[in-house]
């Protein structure tokens, strides 16, 4: 037989491993099960929100975009107010017409880079995990200091 640590939490989260498991069915490995931006353990002691679900009112806006932006997540006639909603520096109508990113998502192709970091910084594509098709992400080849525009280029081996 083997001794379980109830008060484990693996993720840091504030929500014990056991009780992920058990009771909110979230993942004790990720901070944020459905990356909506807002940390598992105050989506259900804060916010009162499902951490399981990216948009807990069903009003189209991520929960952590509601928070963020003075918005009530759990009432879907509350939306929040801001010409720039995932705070990047981008403002929505340039996400939407010019670089086709998510306007709700700091990074919206989950590579590292933040969307102005790839349009502005790096000129990769925002849209893409891998801008050069060499199989090593956007963000990992500027950590390695490799060019994400070349494929012929890429980190040391992994």
């Amino acid at each position: 037989m083997f001794a379980v640590d109830v008060k484990s939490d693996s993720d840091g989260d504030g929500i014990s491993d056991i009780d992920e498991a058990v009771v909110y069915r979230t993942d004790s490995q990720r901070v944020d099960t459905d990356t909506d931006g807002l940390n598992d353990g105050l989506e259900v002691t804060l916010h009162f929100t499902n951490p399981l679900l990216v948009d807990t009112d069903g009003d189209g806006f991520l929960d952590g975009v509601e928070v963020n932006n003075k918005s009530d997540p759990t009432d879907p006639d509350s939306v929040p107010d801001s010409s720039d909603l995932d705070g990047d520096g981008l403002s929505n109508i340039s996400e939407l017409n010019d670089y086709h990113t998510d306007q709700q998502r700091v990074d919206t192709d989950f590579d590292g880079l933040t969307d102005p970091e790839e349009v502005i910084d790096h000129f990769t594509d925002p849209t893409l995990v891998d801008t050069d098709g060499d199989s090593y992400w956007d963000g990992e080849e500027v950590d390695a200091n490799s060019d994400p525009l070349d494929p012929s280029i890429t980190p040391k081996k992994r």
